[in-house]
């Protein structure tokens, strides 16, 4: 009872301390830049010159929560909600009857977004997700790859490395690429719900696909770039971006190459956890199954091109007929 009052404790704290850094969602929202961050004053450096032991937390529970909602928000940013929904098992068995709305603004988005997307075809879960993301605070913007390739580029061109810097920013500038694909397919989606959208027309659209086919060169630069980063996720996104009666034959064959690897590393994945499944009994061997069978009819629904379709259909049946023992 004592350990159960103690992580209460600190789990409201600790989302106190982080609302207060954020703005609402709902109100007006802080105009920052990518590129052009907020000067900050130079200031004494709060990083100690050593690090020596860490006798300020002795709890063990606390430093497990701490990691906890640190992968549910990591797995979130990287759109992995297969993780993000098992980290969420692992807190509540560590947190017995825990308060989802006490955790930090971040989590709370990924908690109730990957529940949904998991539950598409139950109205309450998906009104619950909605309900809860209109009324979040969070950081604007929520962190990410080009923040944070600009902000190394700009530290290693202060440290003097200008190839480094370079490459730093070309990258930044590659992920924006993507960025700016998104808004025109979102653009051309807006004009399906609403052909009459203000400041957007059926032309202009037409438009917007003819730039982006002229700049397709561009785009496979910047995929081959994530592919090789291990981001085939992002390389996906960024060619879909493109309808697939306009996409050359060099992006139909990186596309190809990222699915490939996507599912490689998925695959990888579901044999990681089936081993672990055979070291494991009863309800935890049975959601370690599950796990691997959410993922394998992932693979199955979302990239149906899978070179290799059969193997992940036989390990499917492989992973159901050990779900049905019992």
């Amino acid at each position: 009872m004592k350990k159960y009052h103690t992580l209460k404790c600190i789990l409201g704290i600790n989302f106190v301390f982080l609302l207060t850094s954020c703005t609402s969602m709902n109100g007006k929202k802080e105009n920052v830049s990518i590129v052009n961050p907020p000067i900050v004053n130079p200031s004494p450096s709060v990083i100690p010159n050593s690090t020596g032991k860490n006798n300020s937390t002795k709890s063990t529970e606390f430093k497990e929560y701490l990691e906890i909602i640190s992968d549910i928000e990591e797995q979130f940013l990287a759109q992995n909600c297969v993780e993000v929904l098992s980290k969420v098992k692992k807190l509540e068995n560590l947190v017995k009857n825990i308060n989802l709305n006490s955790l930090p603004p971040l989590a709370q988005a990924a908690i109730y977004s990957c529940d949904a997307r998991a539950g598409m075809d139950n109205p309450l879960r998906v009104q619950k997700a909605v309900t809860v993301l209109q009324g979040l605070s969070l950081r604007y913007p929520v962190i990410h790859e080009p923040w944070l390739h600009n902000m190394l580029s700009d530290f290693y061109f202060a440290l003097g490395d200008k190839q480094n810097a370079l490459a730093e920013k070309r990258l930044a500038r590659d992920l924006i690429l993507a960025q700016q694909q998104d808004i025109s397919s979102l653009n051309a989606q807006i004009l399906q719900i609403n052909p009459s959208e203000p400041g957007l027309s059926q032309n202009s659209n037409s438009n917007n696909e003819s730039s982006g086919n002229f700049n397709q060169d561009q785009i496979a630069a910047s995929a081959s770039q994530m592919l090789n980063n291990d981001s085939p996720e992002q390389a996906i996104a960024l060619i879909d971006s493109i309808p697939p009666n306009q996409r050359n034959d060099n992006l139909k064959r990186i596309r190809s190459d990222a699915i490939n690897s996507l599912v490689t590393n998925l695959r990888y994945k579901v044999r990681a956890l089936f081993v672990r499944s055979t070291q494991q009994t009863g309800s935890a061997r049975k959601e370690t199954l599950q796990q691997s069978e959410q993922i394998l009819k992932g693979i199955i629904k979302n990239y149906p091109e899978y070179t290799d379709m059969a193997a992940v259909q036989n390990n499917l049946k492989q992973v159901q007929r050990e779900l049905a023992k019992p």
